[in-house]
């Protein structure tokens, strides 16, 4: 086995241990881009170059590229991955920063969602104040491999666990248009009695597709799915 071979090895056994340590932690990130030589030294020029590994993803290319060993496609390498963590990091920032509010979150998820071309499922948690606190999403696992199912059971479990003030959900149809399918209107009519039974505020399904972006509340629609699928009209069938 070559060295650097073998000391792969041992960085990988760290890796699994949690036990790397940054310069370590770089070298690692590098075997994609170097994939047959030793890492080590690249890892510590360019920590010696930019103090710590966020200099290095906060760097220019032409920066990148003074530091001995690293040709245009490792620079490039660097440089994508740092301005996508910087993109990662301020849309989750921006995203629990965010308040809801009806009359402008269609325009939000007209942006995000243009560009997905897998069929996707998202809740916004609110607090008190109507501030995203969290978004958890759910990707296509139906029978068909096409579109989006959650059990009302997995609904339930994220309420409990989440314990939101309020509820927006949203999905998107790929390769359809914007009206809510009957699968569409069971899932909010399920979700609406799970939110019910927990005291959480269900605000909104969006539906992302062609022709723009549909808002069953904008539709009316929330209110009467939130008053036949409330807690307390439900006990009221049961006793009838």
């Amino acid at each position: 086995m070559a060295t650097h071979e073998g000391h792969r090895k041992r960085i990988y056994e760290k890796m699994q241990k949690g036990e790397l340590l940054e310069h370590e932690m770089l070298e690692a990130l590098l075997f994609n881009a170097v994939p047959r030589q030793n890492t080590n030294d690249l890892a510590h020029r360019l920590l010696a170059r930019f103090s710590n590994i966020r200099g290095i993803f906060e760097a220019k290319l032409a920066e990148l590229l003074e530091v001995r060993g690293v040709g245009e496609s490792l620079a490039a390498y660097l440089f994508v991955i740092g301005r996508f963590y910087a993109n990662y990091y301020e849309d989750t920032r921006r995203e629990k920063e965010a308040t809801y509010n009806a009359n402008t979150f269609k325009d939000y998820v007209r942006k995000k969602y243009s560009g997905l071309q897998q069929e996707v499922l998202d809740f916004y948690l609110l607090d008190n104040a109507g501030k995203i606190k969290a978004v958890s999403r759910f990707e296509t696992s139906a029978k068909d491999g096409l579109s989006v199912e959650i059990a009302p059971a997995d609904f339930a479990k994220l309420l409990l666990q989440e314990q939101p003030a309020g509820v927006v959900a949203v999905h998107n149809h790929p390769s359809g248009y914007a009206m809510p399918s009957k699968m569409d209107d069971t899932m909010t009519a399920q979700c609406q009695t799970a939110c019910s039974f927990y005291n959480v505020l269900f605000c909104d399904h969006l539906v992302f597709g062609k022709g723009g972006v549909y808002s069953y509340y904008e539709a009316g629609r929330m209110e009467t799915i939130s008053k036949k699928y409330s807690l307390g009209e439900l006990l009221k069938e049961e006793e009838n």
